[in-house]
């Protein structure tokens, strides 16, 4: 039989060519770099010279070429020159199962901070333990002190799917273009370190992560920065969602990691499972990024329901899953977005302040671009100014920031500089590309937005006396403003003058103006062209003449308990900085320290007490600061409560306003007590039976209630009284005239200090270090209010036993006992 023999000479070229091959194949990839960004502190700046591609690389799955992959392993390196993904492109999937339900507050911990690249967790979990998946985070993040952290929500699944299974579905659903795919472990165990590269993934397609099993067992040890070729990877690693929508879609025999990395190689050109980096040791600790894990929360066995799944106490549980509360950040940190230098030099004296009180500060300029050669982002500079001196950062370049892809990964790096999560940002009012991407963004949502007008910058000193606690409650109170008016047109137009001009910090404020029905036409032309830019307009117009009475007690009524009123008759004027001691003092008393917060407080004065109006003998001067100074307190000049209703100018709280309707309605309706009774002892306002402050302070006697008034130099005043004739004043001389009206505080001069701030310390007191005056201008405390009140009440009614704070039936004894009258 004749054989065929191979011609010699083909035989030699073709071995040639494929040794050829092999070589150029090897000297290409053998020259690259792979793997995820070593653990440096980030810098994208530092990310473009990587070039060769994973996509390209071809493993053929045969023993024969185990040299190829000897050469190969050395080429998984973690460099410095790989870019990251794109910042919020990132989606964690959390499994919370009955074995690591009572884990969670740990496994979650990582991400209750501000994450670049993540914009959400999704936590998944069996259906029937959702609901105690739900009371957990619930507790979790009533413990919070601050929100800046990726989005969380909760999907359960049922239960005749597999934990893995569902953890694909939910990948394969998400928004992002990242998926970094946890199981019921999360990252425990693993070295900070690793959890950083995946927290901060680089931009590549194949899947990555620190556990699972390499390609070939024969391939050179793993050591920090290398990686291996995988045949499948285990949780946590990173991998695109459109691969997860693949896998998703893919039905598997089993429901095993196994299964999916030989999912993942059949989709993959390169037939790899994933990268396998080595988690063992770490990295010099100079170069980890710095991004610390959150300390986990304290959730205690009285708030956590009991594992539906594990039969496990509460009460049973060790003490090391009841770490300890997240602290509130000390220094609060701020931030302030400002688009010039000039409107920082406005902020000088508020800055200055708060640096003294060691708040953490970080400013960025970011119109007033820098001119300055450099291929950064930003510049620092220094302010030095008499004060003290600021370090700020102004944006790099020839154009403004807008707020694109570039401007959202420059402000991404330059917030993640900051030491802390942010508690306040400060911005202007004024819209521009990033205050309108500010206010779009729910990234920023834990943390207080205060977006101030440039025309008030220079008067905001008063604010850096302001807590953290006071910061983050500055949208809480609303005021409404309402103007009392009948036929003084010249007197409603001053007043609505000095309201325009006044400084409202970019807060709104709605205005109603009260008509009496025989008002002039003069001034119901006013009130209906009025021109009101800080909130809206209502006019209400009596078709029945009144009086005083109701057209003051009808004119307000609170929408709720962060609704307050100021009442202003049209003979009162107020200051420019009426609505700033408004504010301070509202989120001192109202919104501060549960110490500085009683219901005792029934609202806050404008206008400074000269006189006292209700002693029996007859009107007297009055200088508080003389009578403390007399007492000997330390601090004469400090503001103090009083039980006097103040009606020249005044904030009433909403509680204390909705019972004094209801004290009306029962004591002009002689429920409890006949009209003419003398419920307060020895006081002129027994004789003024038309005047509404006659019942105000009926009230506030029995229930012991106080008035906050100012007390400034020379009677300095946020509202004066220019006591025009009217219903109560019947003729005006220039004497009487002068016993009333007060200077107003004018607004701060250039290079001066704040007068608001002319306080002890400079700032408000606290509650208890506030001076407390009866009726009559006497020096008292608020628990001999109470006992006196009480002891009338007693008197009056016969009822010995305790009332409930606002409830008028039970203070008038009307619950229990049959009407009467006295």
């Amino acid at each position: 039989m004749q054989r065929n023999h191979m011609n010699p000479e083909f035989l030699l070229l073709s071995v040639l060519t494929s040794t050829c091959l092999f070589v150029i194949s090897v000297l290409i990839y053998a020259s690259g770099e792979f793997g995820p960004p070593a653990l440096l502190h980030p810098s994208p700046s530092q990310y473009s010279n990587f070039s060769v591609t994973l996509e390209n690389y071809s493993l053929l799955h045969d023993k024969d070429i185990q040299a190829d992959l000897d050469v190969l392993s050395s080429s998984f390196h973690l460099d410095e020159s790989l870019s990251t993904i794109p910042p919020q492109s990132m989606t964690a999937i959390l499994p919370i199962t009955p074995s690591s339900l009572l884990e969670a507050p740990y496994l979650l911990a990582p991400f209750l901070e501000y994450q670049e690249h993540i914009r959400e967790v999704v936590i998944v979990c069996p259906a029937d333990i959702a609901s105690d998946v739900r009371r957990i985070l619930q507790q979790i993040f009533s413990s919070l002190e601050f929100a800046n952290h990726p989005d969380v929500t909760l999907q359960p699944w049922e239960r005749h799917s597999g934990v893995i299974s569902y953890i694909l579905k939910a990948a394969a659903t998400v928004s992002t273009d990242w998926v970094l795919v946890m199981d019921e472990k999360a990252f425990t165990g693993l070295p900070r370190s690793a959890q950083s590269v995946l927290l901060h993934p680089f931009n590549r397609t194949i899947p990555f992560g620190f556990s699972g099993e390499p390609l070939s067992r024969n391939l050179p040890d793993m050591h920090w920065g290398r990686g291996k070729p995988a045949r499948y990877i285990r949780p946590p690693f990173v991998l695109q969602s459109s691969l997860a929508i693949s896998l998703e879609d893919h039905i598997l025999d089993r429901d095993s990691w196994v299964d999916i990395g030989g999912r993942i190689a059949e989709l993959r050109i390169d037939g790899l499972g994933g990268l396998l980096f080595s988690a063992d040791t770490e990295p010099s600790t100079g170069l980890l990024m710095g991004h610390g894990q959150a300390t986990p929360l304290e959730i205690g066995g009285e708030n956590l329901a009991t594992a539906t799944d594990t039969g496990m106490d509460i009460e049973a549980l060790p003490a090391r899953i009841l770490p300890a509360k997240i602290a509130e950040p000390n220094p609060a940190s701020f931030v302030f977005f400002l688009p010039t230098r000039a409107d920082l030099r406005r902020l000088v004296p508020m800055i200055c302040k708060m640096q003294v009180e060691k708040t953490h500060i970080r400013i960025l300029v970011y119109q007033d671009v820098s001119d300055r050669p450099g291929h950064l982002d930003w510049k620092s500079e220094i302010l030095e100014t008499y004060q003290c001196t600021l370090a700020y950062d102004v944006l790099s370049g020839r154009d403004p920031l807008c707020f694109g892809a570039r401007g959202r990964t420059v402000l991404s790096k330059w917030l993640r500089l900051s030491r802390a999560p942010v508690n306040v940002i400060f911005t202007l009012s004024e819209i521009d590309h990033l205050v309108s991407f500010l206010v779009s963004k729910k990234k920023f949502r834990g943390a207080s937005m205060i977006q101030i007008p440039r025309s008030d910058l220079e008067n905001t000193e008063w604010m850096a006396s302001l807590s953290l606690e006071e910061w983050k409650n500055w949208h809480q109170p609303r005021v409404d403003i309402t103007i009392i008016t009948n036929n003084r047109p010249q007197s409603l137009t001053r007043l609505l003058k000095s309201l325009s001009n006044a400084l409202y910090f970019g807060d709104e404020l709605n205005l109603r103006i009260t008509i009496e029905q025989d008002c002039d036409a003069e001034t119901l032309r006013l009130s209906q062209n009025l021109n009101w830019t800080f909130g809206h307009v209502f006019l209400h117009h009596r078709v029945v003449h009144g009086g005083l009475l109701p057209a003051v007690v009808e004119s307000w009524y609170p929408q709720n308990n962060n609704s307050y009123g100021l009442l202003l008759e049209d003979d009162t004027e107020v200051s420019p900085l009426f609505y700033a001691w408004i504010k301070m003092t509202l989120l001192r008393y109202r919104y501060g320290k549960e110490s500085n917060k009683t219901p005792r407080i029934f609202g806050i004065s404008l206008y400074q007490q000269k006189n006292l109006e209700l002693p029996p003998e007859g009107r007297r001067p009055f200088n508080p600061r003389t009578l403390f100074s007399e007492a000997g307190l330390s601090f004469p000049a400090t503001p103090y409560l009083s039980q006097v209703p103040c009606s020249w100018g005044a904030v009433y709280f909403p509680e204390h306003w909705r019972e004094f309707h209801d004290y009306l309605g029962v004591r002009l309706g002689e429920t409890a007590l006949n009209l003419k009774t003398q419920v307060v002892p020895d006081v002129r306002s027994n004789k003024w039976s038309k005047s509404w402050k006659k019942f105000f302070i009926e009230l506030v006697y029995l229930r012991g209630y106080v008035m906050l008034y100012p007390n400034y130099e020379d009677f300095v005043s946020l509202s004066t009284n220019h006591l025009e004739v009217g219903s109560h004043v019947k003729q005006r001389s220039r004497e009487k005239q002068e016993l009333f009206l007060l200077p107003l505080m004018k607004l701060d001069e250039p290079l001066g200090s704040s007068s608001l701030l002319d306080l002890p310390d400079h700032t408000l007191p606290s509650l208890e270090m506030l001076p407390v005056l009866n009726l009559t201008g006497s020096i008292t405390s608020v628990g001999a209010l109470i006992a006196q009140g009480n002891a009338r009440r007693n008197e009056l009614l016969h009822c010995g036993f305790p009332s409930e704070l606002f409830s008028i039936r039970s203070l008038m004894c009307t619950n229990s006992a049959p009407n009467r009258t006295v």
